[in-house]
């Protein structure tokens, strides 16, 4: 079987999540996995020296972005891979050890399936379990991802299947990887398989800049609509999933609108000091 290619898009980080992101993949108790690291084109020397040490080990290349955002980085990723199946980790989150291991038993047991998703767990910038573990969920319709997606991380799918779909949607600013782009394999035919262990640690922290936390309140409100619509939900059902979303959608934005983000940052105001961490329950 053919290693796993895992796809790592770096833009902005903090630099002890990102050496801890890429040492969950090389510290793998499998070695049957490629790394592509995807920056932006700018971006590339500087990383090739701050890397070098990764770098030298055949099976971690970097390469630029050749689209836009998140979704263009995943999409370059997914392009350059030469296995049949990529696997996503973004760079402040980590693998369990047996992540890889995991997988490709699964893809053994289960030839049939296009897209594979795990359980994960939250932790805070100390590694720390936070929350429960998320079960992956086992079953789920075209319908359930109205309210939100039924798939996420540890996110693995069959390369040419995410290809034929068209790939991530590189217009959408929030969630293109795990909520439309999992939408979209799901009417493209793809078959899904739950990953019942817990194999992604979710990351969450106010220590760099997130779509999660930098993308405005507005921004957030606006792409999810821009979400719904685009899967043929209607504009009075999408007003209601938003009202019934609530504080779900953009829960942890430091700014309410693009306006307050460009007063805040003119007075030097520093925001990311109000971001507090979630209870999980």
């Amino acid at each position: 079987m053919d290693p796993l290619t895992v796809i790592m898009p770096v833009k902005h980080y903090h630099l002890e999540y990102l050496w801890k992101a890429v040492g969950c993949v090389t510290g793998q108790s499998s070695s049957a996995w490629r790394l592509l690291i995807v920056v932006e084109e700018s971006d590339v020397g500087a990383f090739q020296t701050l890397l070098q040490s990764v770098l030298d080990d055949a099976r971690v290349e970097l390469i630029a972005n050749r689209g836009r955002r998140l979704a263009g980085a995943v999409n370059t990723g997914m392009r350059h891979a030469g296995g049949d199946f990529v696997a996503l980790l973004l760079a402040d989150d980590m693998w369990s050890r047996s992540a890889v291991d995991v997988l490709q038993c699964y893809r053994r047991a289960y030839p049939n399936v296009d897209f594979f998703h795990s359980s994960r767990v939250v932790i805070d910038g100390q590694d720390r379990e936070i929350s429960a573990v998320y079960k992956s969920r086992e079953r789920f319709e075209l319908k359930d991802f109205k309210r939100g997606s039924p798939v996420k991380h540890l996110l693995c799918w069959r390369k040419n299947k995410g290809v034929a779909v068209g790939g991530v949607d590189e217009s959408i600013a929030v969630g293109p990887d795990d909520y439309d782009f999992p939408w979209t394999m799901a009417e493209g035919g793809a078959v899904f398989k739950a990953v019942a262990e817990c194999l992604y640690y979710y990351r969450n922290h106010g220590d760099c800049y997130r779509c999660t936390t930098d993308l405005p309140l507005s921004v957030h409100r606006r792409e999810v609509r821009r979400i719904l619509k685009k899967h043929g939900i209607g504009m009075w059902e999408r007003r209601r999933v938003i009202a019934r979303l609530g504080r779900g959608v953009g829960g942890q934005c430091l700014y309410r609108s693009s306006i307050d983000k460009w007063i805040k940052e003119k007075l030097g105001h520093d925001s990311r000091r109000r971001w507090k961490q979630v209870e999980y329950r």
